[in-house]
């Protein structure tokens, strides 16, 4: 029997989808619900793996499938040992608890997979009313012209530092 080159080449029959090896958490990764038992842990890593073991694949995308096989025992690893799954558990609801405060005083932040797409959260974001439009071409209006005072009064500073400095300078070489 021959190593297929892609997965499913011998017809799609339903098979467990793509792993993506950068998914946000294990649980998403192995396509199981937190809840779940370690059953349907077992279960899932097993479909996984047969779905991307490095031997179904060509030798152009074996790297690729190594590397999503030690992702995947990593995360059977992690899931299939009680006490590893209780810590992971605990960190993943506190990240999700950093993530809400963060969401409520911050603002929310930007997810790692909208951040090359969608960098300044513009999905996240609702639709602006009139007044408020009105409000921040004012205030946009507001900051310009604050700028350029501040530009021109540097400015005028620097200018007038050198004509004394250069006042000074006259007067000094004049004496000596």
């Amino acid at each position: 029997m021959t190593a297929n080159p892609e997965p499913g080449a011998r017809g799609d029959r339903g098979g467990p989808p793509i792993v993506d090896p950068n998914a946000p958490d294990y649980y998403q990764l192995l396509g199981v619900d937190p809840t779940a038992s370690a059953a349907e842990i077992t279960r899932a890593y097993r479909a996984a793996m047969k779905h991307t073991h490095p031997d179904r694949h060509s030798p152009e995308r074996r790297a690729v499938a190594e590397d999503r096989a030690k992702r995947l025992n990593q995360v059977y690893a992690t899931l299939s040992n009680p006490s590893r799954r209780l810590a992971y558990d605990r960190s993943i609801r506190a990240a999700r608890v950093q993530d809400e405060l963060m969401n409520h005083y911050v603002g929310g932040f930007v997810p790692m997979h909208q951040r090359e797409t969608d960098i300044f959260g513009e999905r996240m974001r609702r639709e602006r009313t009139p007044a408020e439009q009105r409000e921040q071409v004012v205030a946009d209006r507001s900051a310009a012209v604050s700028l350029l005072l501040v530009f021109l009064a540097l400015a005028l500073a620097l200018v007038f530092l050198i004509v004394v400095w250069s006042v000074i300078a006259a007067a000094l070489g004049t004496i000596v």
